[in-house]
């Protein structure tokens, strides 16, 4: 064979050539098959990034809408609290119910708060600073207006007989809604009390300072016959009675006043008062 190609050298050089060939043909083979490899390996990655990038767009729209809303909602409070303040300025019987309706508001918003909060912790910070200041200024507001007010725990006394002389204290000193809170919690704690029918009493006269006579009504009714404090209590009622103009019904606890407690010092009062009602102009009293 050797010889074979010596002689030929031609062949020699063909075959050389088709060794070659073959050679090259398998590598350009193997690493085509690497480039396929290469290429779908890049694809995903790109498909990956393409996947994170459109995940963090999407999560700073809605970090950035979540943001918004919390804005709004601040914005919100600070509408409901410049009307909370504008309550205080106007002398009508009415302060309660429209505090009241502010409070119930703020209660709604404290869902929608919530909701917010999770924005991030920068926002909950200044969600939770916001409320507490609006809780604060809208506590200002409704002691000015003399709400009716819940009670923490450190401002009730542990002592009975202490706890009904705060509450009339805070009475003396024309708290009324901090009255009311303190003889309110007074006759829950304290039920068999000999001070109860007083507390009833006293939350009544409270409401009559404030020119609400029928919530006085709804408190004067608490107050037992035979209490120590019914013969206050009937006068208490006919004033209120004759501020919601039921003449009728004000001359009736008087006469009852006065016909059960003859010994009351405050008898010769319930008798100048029924003079009065007697006297009344007959389109004032309705009954």
């Amino acid at each position: 064979m050797r010889r074979r190609l010596q002689r030929y050298p031609v062949l020699r050089v063909l075959l050389v050539a088709l060794a070659s060939t073959a050679l090259s043909g398998c590598f350009l083979w193997t690493t085509r098959g690497q480039g396929d490899e290469m290429r779908t390996q890049a694809e995903e990655r790109d498909r990956r990034l393409a996947e994170l990038e459109t995940g963090a767009r999407e999560d700073r729209d809605r970090l950035r809408q979540e943001l918004e809303h919390a804005r709004a909602k601040i914005a919100e409070l600070e509408v409901v609290l410049e009307r909370a303040t504008r309550v205080v300025t106007r002398n009508s019987a009415d302060l309660g119910a429209d505090v009241e309706a502010i409070r119930g508001q703020l209660a709604t918003l404290e869902g929608s708060i919530a909701e917010v909060r999770n924005a991030s912790e920068t926002t909950a910070s200044d969600l939770n600073r916001t409320r507490a200041e609006l809780d604060n200024r809208l506590d200002i507001v409704s002691r000015r207006a003399n709400i009716d007010q819940p009670l923490s725990e450190d401002e009730i006394p542990a002592d009975a007989l202490e706890h009904f002389r705060e509450a009339y204290r805070a009475f003396e000193a024309a708290e009324y809604a901090r009255s009311r809170s303190l003889f309110r919690e007074f006759v829950q704690r304290h039920p068999e009390h000999e001070d109860t029918d007083s507390a009833h009493y006293w939350m009544g006269k409270s409401y009559l300072e404030q020119n609400r006579p029928a919530s006085a009504l709804g408190a004067f009714r608490l107050v037992p016959q035979g209490s120590d404090a019914h013969d206050e209590t009937l006068l208490g009622m006919a004033d209120a009675f004759y501020q919601l103009h039921a003449c009728t019904d004000a001359r009736t606890a008087l006469e009852i006043l006065i016909q059960r407690y003859a010994d009351s010092p405050l008898n010769r009062q319930a008798q100048i008062k029924l003079r009065q009602i007697r006297r009344a102009p007959n389109d004032y009293c309705t009954s």
